[in-house]
């Protein structure tokens, strides 16, 4: 066997406290940071892909840029991904109004966790309103997003007595959040997004019934993971089966695992799919199980119902949205006929989408993922709001109001125009950027998908995060976008500090651009934070004496 070049295939993902872990000298070669927003790639994944030619270094190369591409995808084209990436701006959203209200009170201190328990030490009772409204939706919503990446993550967060009520409340609060300040960009009066004013009583109806999941201190469904090793299996699968056709099928399933592509969290969620339907693993990456697994995995991360449906049955929402649940119940589906459903996928057309996602999500009581598509696609044809959105992403130009939401948006917006036209593309891209999806779609198509919807933000040679420039948008709109929703992002990034982080603030930004000096980039944060909040960072009070 011809060993690849595995330099240019590793791709381990980073952590939130490894920012750099794909820059030149580290070992990662490629990685996507949701909080961020960027695709990092090592320099020499950087050099083979500039090459014009298909050489094995730039098949391999592409291949890593693929599998990162699938993690943007997965964060702002999926139902269920973007709910939970635009949740982490809608956490400073909600949390501004209420931390402008202590600094007008002269309750300037971080973080907002220690002066809660700075006050239960003085008083014992947290009774300041204002702490105890931030620290809930932050904690509800980080309860959430956690249980959402690993079910099992449940025995940590039940732990927490005093702000962990019951997942149903944190589902409630993630979902409503997260659409409440969508709905000031793109809906105020809420004409179309689900009326999440509505869903308070219902879910109290849900708590009232003892609902699984709706009860502090009792049991509810889980299963054995989460987003976490669904999105990675997801886009290492894809990857390899596009590194299996492309290279002419001569490396095996057991060539890769060699390679040592196939271990830890890549290979989780497909393990435990072969478990649950009781199969063995197939010997070849180009396969029909797994095109079924991948169309599994696209199916679980897109839940309709609570967005952009309203939610249909409260009780059962949890086990309707979480994408772990999904995927067991999708399986265990599977395994009672396993023998059709590990040979239904053979053409990877359209139509074998729509008609095996129909039937899967039939059993598990859920509408399917282009349900969801079709209702986000009829916007733009409704409502006038829509119109303007998706007219300022035509010219890369936004309103600078809420740009970050706006942006995200727009994005989305257009990943479900494309999925309702290419749905096969969009769940089986490894095999279709081989030209092997369907006999009646042209690679030139697919490729003009695939480059449409890239990720907004990457790396260069160096670690400098730059703007995709896309064809038809200006250099000069992009820039000017970039660097606002930066000033933005930053500004969230802050505002989660003075909540969580502990001692003075740190300003850890260098990743962004190596242009200025770090006073430079230190004060360009500081006099966004002081325009958002009427105060420098450093006039706030932390509880280390400094």
């Amino acid at each position: 066997m011809n060993k690849l070049n595995l330099q240019l295939l590793s791709s381990d993902e980073l952590s939130e406290s490894d920012l750099e872990s794909a820059l030149n000298g580290k070992k990662a070669r490629g990685s996507y940071n949701a909080i961020q927003s960027v695709i990092r790639l090592h320099d020499d994944v950087h050099k083979a892909l500039a090459k014009d030619d298909m050489s094995s270094d730039r098949i391999l190369a592409f291949s890593t840029y693929m599998h990162e591409t699938i993690h943007w995808w997965q964060h702002v084209g999926s139902h269920l991904g973007f709910i939970t990436s635009i949740s982490h701006p809608a956490l400073a959203h909600v949390a501004h109004r209420h931390l402008n209200t202590l600094v007008k009170r002269n309750e300037k201190f971080k973080s907002i966790i220690e002066y809660d328990n700075y006050i239960y030490s003085q008083t014992g009772n947290p009774n300041n309103l204002e702490v105890n409204r931030i620290l809930n939706y932050y904690h509800d919503i980080r309860y959430a997003k956690a249980f959402i990446s690993d079910n099992t993550n449940i025995e940590i967060i039940s732990k927490d007595k005093r702000f962990f009520l019951h997942m149903g409340r944190c589902f409630h609060e993630l979902w409503s959040t997260s659409i409440y300040v969508l709905s000031v960009s793109i809906d105020p009066e809420f004409n179309f997004l689900p009326k999440i004013k509505d869903w308070s009583e219902k879910f109290r109806q849900a708590e009232k019934q003892q609902a699984p999941g709706f009860v502090t201190d009792s049991g509810m469904t889980i299963s054995e993971l989460g987003t976490t090793a669904i999105y990675e299996g997801q886009a290492r699968f894809n990857q390899l089966q596009y590194l299996s056709i492309a290279t002419g099928d001569k490396y095996s399933y057991d060539d890769f695992a060699e390679m040592g592509m196939l271990e830890g969290i890549y290979v989780e969620a497909f393990n435990l799919f072969l478990k649950y339907i009781g199969i063995d693993r197939p010997d070849n990456l180009n396969n029909s199980v797994i095109g079924l697994f991948l169309l599994v995995c696209d199916i679980a991360i897109n839940p309709v119902e609570g967005f952009p449906s309203d939610i249909m049955d409260y009780e059962s929402f949890i086990i309707c949205s979480d994408p772990g649940i999904r995927f067991t119940l999708l399986c265990s589906f599977i395994s009672k006929d396993k023998d059709k459903w590990t040979t239904a996928v053979q053409d990877y057309s359209r139509q074998e989408y729509i008609d095996l996602s129909e039937q899967l999500c039939e059993y598990i009581v859920c509408l399917p993922p282009l349900v969801g598509s079709a209702i986000v696609a009829d916007w733009a044809e409704e409502h006038t709001s829509i119109r303007d959105l998706l007219k300022e992403e035509s010219e890369m130009k936004f309103k600078p109001e809420n740009l970050s939401i706006r942006l995200f948006t727009a994005k989305y917006i257009r990943f479900q125009e494309d999925k309702i036209k290419y749905p096969n593309v969009f769940c089986w891209i490894g095999r279709s950027m081989t030209g092997k999806v369907h006999k009646d779609l042209d690679l030139s198509v697919v490729e003009k998908i695939f480059n449409r919807h890239q990720a907004l933000f990457i790396d260069v040679i160096g670690g400098e995060i730059r703007p995709t420039i896309f064809d038809d948008h200006h250099e000069e709109n992009t820039m000017e976008t970039f660097q606002t929703f930066y000033a933005f992002n930053t500004t969230y990034d802050m505002t989660f500090k003075w909540i969580t982080e502990k001692g003075p603030f740190k300003y850890d930004y260098h990743w962004l651009t190596t242009k200025y000096s770090d006073q430079e980039m230190k004060d360009w944060v500081r006099n966004h934070f002081k325009a958002t909040y009427s105060i420098f960072p450093e006039e706030l009070k932390t509880f280390d004496g400094k």
